[in-house]
């Protein structure tokens, strides 16, 4: 009886177990080190004059780029994440500079973790409001791949 009880109690906790073991390998802070957006053949170095972080929490993300020397914030965003179907997937609840069309939306991407280097590979979709349906709908997305590289360790 207390091995079918133990058993039960082992089974139970697991199916309330909802973090991977690879989401604790995200928690932290990350710098960009490098990165390749839309037609770009090759990865490109960041610009001295900016300096990009990105900080990952049990659930949500945020990232700010910022200008190192004057500390003018030139981008920020952020919003919660999750794994699905084997992709890291962001969901962007707030952007800067506003205007954009970026919240509200989801990313999914293929990802890796080397070491200290985290790399991310998808679209980031474009979206506009749908006046007769009030829905958003895509109306162009652009292929992003980053390099991030863990502050600290």
């Amino acid at each position: 009886m207390k091995a079918i009880l133990l058993m039960f109690v082992i089974l139970v906790s697991g199916a309330f177990t909802t973090k991977p073991d690879y989401q604790n390998d995200l928690m932290g802070s990350w710098t960009l080190v490098k990165y390749k957006y839309g037609q770009d053949k090759d990865l490109n170095e960041v610009p001295e004059f900016l300096y990009y972080v990105k900080n990952i929490t049990e659930t949500h993300f945020s990232w700010c780029s910022y200008n190192p020397e004057d500390g003018n914030v030139a981008g920020a965003g952020g919003g919660t994440y999750e794994f699905k179907g084997g992709k890291y997937v962001e969901k962007t609840d707030f952007w800067f500079p506003s205007g954009t069309d970026i919240p509200g939306t989801e990313t999914a991407f293929e990802y890796k973790i080397k070491g200290n280097m985290w790399t991310i590979r998808g679209y980031i979709k474009s979206v506009e409001l749908d006046p007769g349906s009030g829905e958003f709908i895509e109306i162009d997305s652009t292929l992003i791949e980053e390099v991030w590289q863990r502050v600290g360790n």
